[in-house]
């Protein structure tokens, strides 16, 4: 019996860790947020205003959907690390709340994947080529203002340290 909980229960974090990577990995990098609006995307892409405003009326159109998707991803997060958290917890409630928080994941995936087919059939097989060619160099900007975020957080003494006297 302890030796199945076990089992189980390393089985379950390894979905999870598993699930923690970008669900949007498969999906061509994009630049984050309205990158239709910034000046260098636009002028790369030779994006037209008529392509920019059936972008944004795309984002707008199901961004109230993210915003729940997201939360249920992480409501659903919530409730496997509280069930996690406890020592005896019961194996059939970890491995619902797990296929749970699988599913929010699954659903929010594939709603970024059809926002990005439906962006796509905004562009023309040129820009939609050269996105491709540039997801790369966004990837790698994005992971730099990640580094530089995380070295911002990093500067000044930590919180839990005494204050100087």
């Amino acid at each position: 019996m302890r030796r199945t909980r076990s089992w189980l229960l390393g089985l379950v974090l390894g979905a999870a860790l598993l699930g923690a990577l970008p669900i949007g990995a498969q999906l061509p990098e994009m630049p984050p947020g309205k990158w239709w609006k910034r000046p260098r995307v636009v002028e790369q892409l030779a994006l037209q205003p008529d392509q920019q405003e059936r972008l944004d009326e795309i984002f707008s159109k199901n961004r109230r959907a993210f915003i729940d998707l997201r939360a249920e991803v992480e409501r659903r997060q919530l409730d496997l690390e509280e069930l996690l958290a406890k020592r005896d917890a019961d194996p059939k409630r970890v491995a619902a709340a797990s296929e749970a928080l699988e599913q929010a994941r699954a659903r929010l995936g594939k709603a970024r994947t059809m926002l990005v087919v439906e962006m796509r059939g905004v562009l023309t097989d040129q820009q939609w080529q050269k996105i491709l060619e540039a997801r790369d160099r966004w990837k790698a900007e994005r992971m730099e203002e990640f580094r530089e975020n995380r070295k911002g957080q990093r500067r000044g003494p930590r919180p839990d340290a005494e204050p100087p006297q």
